[in-house]
């Protein structure tokens, strides 16, 4: 009876205590703030993707999103001030971590920043060494901008520097000359107010900077690493979605979180981010310490941060190390204890024999003390002999490098030569046209009435738009046809000076136009104006394509003979691609009546050392062409193997004989005649090869000759 009593009572107890005590769920969203750096638009798409989409709820945070009317100014101040804090920065995180922020960044979302400077395209200011003495508008925090400048030779106090207002009529108006902003927004404001605009962005200069990033605070980090962890898959997850839906995100931020921007402008932002953020190229993301060390050399430039500051602790890893210093200390404290234990019993057992054991040191120790000694000689000697080949090497290299270009000196010049010589030809008919027609040109173009000028703009718009090259047979072709269908016109007489202007501006491209063209009295001054105009603008893309074909030829001599130190090893980083890249431009002249064929696969980074490599490549190429009298088929290609990157160079010559193909990797062993080659090239290159962790190969082949090096495959 009293055991039921009791159980009772307990009973009583349990059910007044489910009925008082509140119920609280385990589960609830931890309070979180996001500080946007500006005004709600797609820039920040992922975000908003990663709220509305459940991103976020699913790993139990509750972001509040926060738009800045100020830019970044404050949100660095907040995000450290207490926990539960993120924002949305950009490369200034390396200046405020150097002044003391703990901010640290979660992952960088725009790969390439989209800063530029724009021009008018019909200004003064037509390069950017125009832009001395005049005004200027700069975002506040864009020193990749300043930077650019400074790399051209241009110091901010050589400009007319204005507070910016972002207001792209300031550039329209013509109230400033050039106007820093964004590639992704501010070209659709001046495309849509037909605006034609030059932008120049300061990768032009090798100045590339990251964009956007997302960061928070080392207490954050320290106190709540799960969230951490949760809100930056959460963000990356919606940035992914954001970047492949981008209709429905755009649709989704202009009805419910700004309706400042058409939705047609947000697709074009988001447009025009795609190649920034490289969403299929590079995982979302993705920051590469090697990057953030080239901001900080800018920034050391620029007199704004030292030289290689600590990166430590402040690019976030969402997969640190497991930490076991814990199982060291403990291993270290069992094994000393052991090993005390072991050495007081040693001592205790082996004491008797303590006065024989040091007489044995001591005869040991002058033992090793004179075998050191000739160790030591021997090792000095190994040490002189390495150096000696080092040296050898070196020399041999850069004897194969002089003879390389000794033998490619007559094409180089000939590559130079040619659009060298095309651009001081177009350069003197541009002197012709400014000293002697260009005043002549602007005199008849104000004396147009308005029906002639608007004649004259839409024969100037045809011509520039559509350049037109026509060899003389087509030209005498085309005179008759126009000279056929308006015969009725007195002015388009096969031999007169209005079919010649007719053609050689483009207008014939007009059919419709010609009649109305011609009606004027001065229909030949207009035609002979714009044809003066389209031949200025001829030289000047003349010149713009010579120019860079003579650049691309420097460039790689350039890369063939400077190679960085670190490069110099045999574990460098290599990328095939673009060393045989450069080694074919520098033999361009001789490959005119070859036909290069090259088959590279996705893999192209190999480990081994640059400049060994780029002589095992000048050697087999050059070998090829010879086999095949410099005319035929070279094929070039670069297959993966497991871990092996082999690459293959095929010609189509007269091959290697059975006979010799077992000789043709031995010293002095040689195909050519006396005085053109010593037969050394294949011995060492199969040395450098080896030495490389790699092989190289002959490979069986019915027509021509095929070589394949081994090299290992760079893992990343």
């Amino acid at each position: 009876m009293k055991t039921d009593l009791i159980r009772r009572h307990l009973n009583y107890v349990l059910s007044f205590l489910l009925l008082t005590i509140p119920f609280q769920s385990i589960f609830s969203d931890e309070k979180v703030t996001l500080h946007l750096k500006w005004f709600h638009q797609f820039q920040f798409a992922g975000y908003y993707a990663a709220y509305e989409k459940g991103f976020y709820k699913d790993v139990g945070l509750d972001v509040e999103l926060l738009e800045s009317t100020v830019g970044i100014k404050g949100i660095h101040e907040k995000v450290v001030s207490t926990t539960g804090q993120y924002g949305v920065g950009s490369n200034e995180l390396l200046i405020q971590r150097h002044m003391g922020k703990p901010v640290v960044v979660l992952g960088v979302i725009f790969q390439h920043s989209p800063s530029v400077l724009f021009f008018k395209k019909s200004s003064n200011v037509q390069s950017i060494h125009d832009l001395v003495g005049k005004k200027v508008m700069l975002t506040p925090w864009m020193e990749e901008i300043v930077a650019y400048l400074k790399k051209e030779g241009i110091n901010p106090s050589d400009l007319q520097l204005l507070e910016h207002r972002f207001n792209p009529r300031d550039l329209i108006e013509g109230k400033v000359d050039a106007y820093s902003g964004y590639a992704t927004t501010q070209a659709y404001d001046f495309n849509k107010a037909g605006f034609q605009f030059v932008a120049y962005s300061p990768r032009l200069a090798g100045i590339d900077f990251y964009g956007d990033n997302f960061f928070t605070s080392e207490e954050e980090i320290k106190k709540y690493p799960n969230r951490v962890k949760a809100f930056r898959e959460a963000t990356l997850r919606g940035w992914q979605y954001a970047m492949s839906h981008q209709e429905e995100i755009a649709e989704l931020i202009y009805n419910k979180y700004s309706k400042k921007h058409p939705i047609e402008r947000l697709l074009f932002e988001g447009q025009q981010m795609t190649p920034l953020i490289q969403p299929v190229l590079v995982e979302m993301g993705y920051m590469n310490p090697g990057r953030w060390k080239h901001i900080n050399d800018i920034y050391f430039e620029l007199g704004m941060l030292p030289k290689n500051i600590s990166l430590k602790g402040f690019l976030y890893d969402p997969n640190p190390p497991t930490n076991y210093d814990w199982l060291y200390y403990t291993f270290f404290i069992t094994l000393s204890a052991v090993g005390i234990i072991w050495l007081i019993q040693w001592r205790r057992l082996n004491k008797q024999y303590s006065e024989n054991l040091k007489n044995q040191v001591k005869q040991r120790t002058e033992e090793l003390r004179q075998s050191n000694e000739s160790l030591q000689i021997l090792n000095q000697s190994l040490v002189n002999t390495l150096e000696e080949l080092t040296e050898a090497q070196d020399r041999l290299l850069a004897s194969e490098k002089l003879a390389v270009l000794g033998q490619l000196a007559a094409g180089m010049a000939h590559e130079l030569n040619t659009p060298l010589g095309a651009i001081v030809s177009s350069n003197l008919s541009l002197l012709d046209f400014l000293k002697n027609k260009l005043q002549s040109v602007i005199s008849t173009i104000i004396n147009f009435n308005d029906e002639d000028s608007k004649r004259y703009k839409l024969v100037l718009a045809e011509s520039l738009t559509n350049q037109n090259y026509m060899e003389g047979k087509s030209e005498r072709i085309l005179k008759k046809e126009l000279h056929s269908k308006f015969s009725y016109l007195d002015k388009m007489d096969l031999y007169g000076d209005h079919m010649q202007m007719v053609i050689e501006t483009g207008l014939f491209r007009r059919p419709d136009q010609i009649e109305y063209i011609l009606e004027s009295d001065r229909s030949l001054e207009i035609l002979q104006v714009v044809s003066n105009i389209n031949a200025a603008y001829r030289c000047n893309q003349i010149i713009s394509v010579a120019s860079e074909k003579a650049t691309h030829v420097i460039r790689a001599l350039k890369n063939y003979l400077v190679s960085e130190k670190e490069a110099a090893s045999n574990d460098s980083v290599i990328d095939l691609e673009t060393e045989i890249e450069t080694i074919l431009s520098l033999y361009h002249y001789n490959l005119s009546k070859v036909t290069v064929v090259k088959n590279f696969g996705p893999d192209r980074k190999c480990i081994g050392n640059r400049d060994k490599l780029n002589q095992v490549w000048i050697n087999l190429i050059n070998n090829g062409l010879h086999a095949m009298s410099y005319s035929g088929t070279l094929e070039i290609k670069l297959q993966t193997l497991e871990q092996w990157i082999k690459v293959s160079i095929i010609d189509s010559g007269v091959g290697v004989p059975d006979t010799i193909k077992d000789k043709i990797f031995e010293p002095f062993f040689t195909t050519k005649p006396n005085g053109e080659g010593m037969g050394l090239g294949l011995d060492i290159c199969k040395k450098m090869i080896v030495q490389m962790g790699g092989k190289i190969e002959l490979e069986p082949r019915t027509i021509g000759a095929c070589f394949s090096v081994w090299l290992p495959k760079a893992n990343f």
